[in-house]
């Protein structure tokens, strides 16, 4: 009897301390599923404000690589143009050359002696002359341009980040300005020896001047 009123008891006394436990979970668990949400809906905010920051490190990346490709770009322009300019700079000299050596010759030999051929040599050579320098200008106005892209370059680079690209485009600009004055220089110098040269024919021989121009014009009537 005592055994059977003890666990009647204990059965009663375990299903209200249940009933008790249910009821507090009831009253408190909209609390804690709200805390729950908002902790959840915190995590998702600094999800999306870590995704934010990687894309703006990715597009940081994109660009620089950009640069990169514009900065390998100018350097290229600056290079073939440069080359450009060294070529047509030593074919000038040398035609330049030749004629300081035809005036020479004519100047030795006089108007009387000098063969008709060799005024023909002599107005063929001013007229590569004039066709060189032509293209020497031409391709000096194409390196000032890419000297503008190659420094628009260095500069987008530099303010991307991409100091290593700027550094080496200002660089290959600074090598392709003093290639260039360089070449500018010695074929100038040419051109002063061929001018006082030539001044230096008419004076001596008047007639050796209107005798190249009227070969000139017998040139072109020829091509024409």
């Amino acid at each position: 009897m005592f055994v059977n009123r003890l666990l009647t008891f204990m059965k009663t006394t375990y299903r209200t301390h249940g009933r008790m436990v249910v009821t507090k979970m009831r009253n408190y668990s909209p609390a804690a599923i709200g805390l729950i949400t908002t902790a959840c809906c915190d995590d998702k905010r600094k999800e999306i404000d870590v995704i934010y920051d990687t894309d703006s490190l990715e597009h940081d990346f994109m660009i620089r690589q950009a640069t990169t490709s514009n900065v390998n770009a100018a350097s290229q322009l600056l290079t073939v143009t440069l080359v450009a300019i060294q070529d047509t700079s030593e074919r000038l000299r040398e035609v330049l050359s030749r004629e300081i050596c035809l005036v020479k010759q004519a100047l030795e030999w006089g108007d009387e002696n000098t063969p008709p051929q060799h005024w023909d040599q002599l107005v063929a050579v001013r007229g590569t002359l004039c066709d060189l320098t032509h293209n020497l200008h031409t391709l000096l106005s194409y390196m000032d341009y890419a000297e503008k892209i190659a420094t628009v370059a260095a500069e987008i680079a530099y303010l991307s980040g991409n100091i290593a690209a700027s550094d080496a485009i200002c660089e290959r600009i600074d090598h392709a300005c003093r290639a260039c004055n360089s070449q500018k220089q010695l074929t100038h110098e040419l051109q002063q020896e061929s001018l006082e040269l030539q001044q230096q024919a008419i004076l001596s021989s008047p007639q050796l001047q209107d005798k190249l121009k009227q070969d000139a014009k017998n040139e072109k009537k020829k091509k024409t």
